[in-house]
């Protein structure tokens, strides 16, 4: 069905999900490792589709491999990995030309199928059974790089010390990417033994969205999966924690402009109606640029330069963070905790309400706009266990009412701030 999530099992923990979007001419496939995030082991994990990425037997090396792309009309093929709530995801992906645009009538969906299922099924291990050296060695590099570049962004940096106050010892504050320290000890076995045991272990998600017959691909993964040795883990969602004691930190950077970053427990939502409801609060209270902190905090008080908000669904958190003259950072955090209070006392007009609603309404609109953005959407649906489409979304956000969005402020407690402010390191 157009624009709807087909899911289907196609071997042990391994499932085919297909979106029809007829819309565009080309296709996407990802193929993701779902696994438990752990401390020990989301580094040499996020090193992993890097490294896939650079060949595989039938394309041994990157030349080839290039060569090979580019006989599919100029295929992208890409890697990454994700964190959503307790989960990391090790995802290899490739977009290529739907087969209605194939000049010569190539199979184009069973050609992109294949070789990503030999990308991440079928490496090319050298004759010790490693992942060659160089290829070790640049993508570590990348790896070390891509970590370190958060030190560069402060805001980025801030909000990420804030969550390892909050979730010390709970994996929500495992960062996706890892650690410099870790990324430098990771050996060619040590990446060859993490690869197996992700593919023997993790629950794999196949992702199809485009115009093109997803069947197709389909036939090549249950083929490629029923002929592997696996032994899925299961675990079971991590509990939200409903409120943990208040941490504060701060920090002394050469910066010209504090961070200042409060996040707030609330109060574990469950439903998807608490969900929801904070969702539409975070919006309303710092999320939209007539929100709550933007007109006061910023426009009226002229206590910092941004301010924002945002709910994470997956771990149950609304952060607040914001950029402030070092002098101000008593004055702001005592404003941000008095605008929450006001608005869990009602404090907010039917027509901030409305156009709050009207706002999350309008970024919904554009999840079909690309089909990484139709992926994304639905892989967090089904990490979440909450399948729906972004129509499906629309009417519970407009179900949303006043009185819950009062009563999810009422449960939100600080639970960690962090300040990055300036001087001597």
């Amino acid at each position: 069905m157009q624009g709807k999530l087909v899911r289907k099992k196609i071997g042990e923990s391994a499932f085919m999900n297909s979106v029809t979007e007829p819309k565009f001419k080309s296709d996407r496939i990802s193929l993701c490792l779902v696994t438990p995030i752990e401390k020990e082991t989301a580094t040499v994990n996020a090193l992993v589709p890097f490294v896939l990425r650079k060949g595989c037997k039938s394309c041994p090396d990157f030349t080839k491999l290039n060569q090979k792309l580019a006989e599919m009309y100029g295929a992208i093929l890409d890697a990454d990995v994700a964190k959503h709530g307790d989960k990391q995801i090790i995802e290899v992906s490739i977009q290529f030309t739907d087969d209605r645009y194939a000049i010569g009538g190539e199979n184009m969906t069973e050609t992109a199928a294949k070789l990503l299922s030999d990308l991440v099924f079928e490496p090319n291990f050298d004759e010790n059974g490693h992942f060659p050296e160089i290829d070790l060695e640049l993508e570590r590099e990348f790896l070390i790089d891509t970590i370190e570049s958060d030190l560069n962004d402060k805001r980025v940096y801030a909000i990420g010390k804030a969550l390892g106050l909050v979730f010390e010892n709970e994996p929500f504050g495992v960062k996706r990417y890892g650690y410099v320290e870790d990324a430098k000890a990771i050996t060619a076995d040590s990446l060859s033994e993490t690869w197996k045991n992700l593919v023997e272990t993790s629950r794999i998600e196949i992702f199809f969205a485009g115009p093109g017959d997803s069947g197709i691909a389909e036939k090549v993964f249950e083929k490629r999966i029923s002929a592997l040795e696996r032994k899925p883990v299961s675990s079971e969602p991590f509990e939200i924690v409903d409120y943990s004691p208040f941490k504060e930190a701060e920090e002394t950077m050469n910066i010209v402009q504090g961070k200042l970053v409060m996040v707030f427990r609330m109060g574990a939502p469950k439903t998807e109606k608490e969900k929801n409801a904070a969702r539409v609060l975070s919006a309303l209270y710092g999320g939209t640029a007539f929100s709550k902190l933007f007109m006061n905090v910023r426009e009226k008080m002229s206590l910092c330069y941004y301010a924002d908000s945002h709910f994470e669904r997956g771990s149950g958190i609304m952060i607040v963070d914001c950029g402030i003259e070092f002098e101000n950072r008593e004055k702001a955090q005592k404003e941000i905790i008095n605008q929450l209070e006001l608005v869990a006392k009602g404090e907010f007009t039917d027509e901030e309400f409305a156009d709050t609603k009207g706002a999350i309404l309008n970024s919904l609109g554009s999840v079909g706009d690309t089909l990484y953005s139709v992926e994304g959407w639905y892989m967090s649906g089904i990490v979440e266990e909450n399948i729906i489409t972004p129509e499906e979304d629309k009417k519970a956000i407009e179900a949303v009412t006043k009185e819950e969005v009062m009563k999810a402020a009422e449960k939100a407690k600080l639970a960690a701030v962090f300040f990055l402010k300036g001087g001597e390191n």
